[in-house]
C-alpha cells in the first residue's frame, strides 16, 4: 500500500481531492445556515421596526421544520466532507488536511521551506 500512497502523493491527486472536499465542506456549512442567518436577521430587523419583541409562535411551522431538516443534512454533508479530507490527508501525508495543502503549495512554488 505505500506504493500506492506514494502515488497519490506525488501525483497531486490527493492534494486536489483534499482541496475539493474541504471546499465542499465550506459550501455545506454556508447552504446549511442560510436559512437560520435569514431567520434572525429577520427577527432582528422587525424587533427594530416595532421597537419590541416580535412574536415567536410557539409551535414549529411547516417552513421552520423543513429548516431544520435542510439545517441538519447540510451539517452532516459538511461533518462527512471534513471527515474525508482529514481522513485522506493523515493516510497520505501523515498531517492535518490544510497542512498538507500548504506543503504541496510550497512544492509546487518551489519552495522547500514554510
Amino acid at each position: 500500500m505505500k506504493g500506492l500512497r506514494r502515488v497519490l502523493a506525488d501525483s497531486h491527486v490527493a492534494a486536489a481531492t483534499i482541496a475539493v472536499l474541504l471546499l465542499w465542506a465550506l459550501d455545506a456549512a454556508v447552504r446549511g445556515l442560510w436559512d437560520p442567518v435569514c431567520k434572525l436577521g429577520a427577527f432582528v430587523i422587525a424587533g427594530i421596526a416595532i421597537r419590541d419583541i416580535p412574536y415567536i409562535s410557539p409551535r414549529l411551522t411547516v417552513f421552520d421544520r423543513l429548516m431544520l431538516i435542510t439545517t441538519g443534512y447540510f451539517a452532516y454533508l459538511a461533518i462527512v466532507c471534513v471527515l474525508g479530507a482529514w481522513l485522506l490527508s493523515r493516510w497520505v501525508y501523515g498531517t492535518g488536511p490544510l497542512r498538507s495543502l500548504t506543503a504541496c503549495r510550497n512544492e509546487l512554488m518551489g519552495r522547500k521551506h514554510a
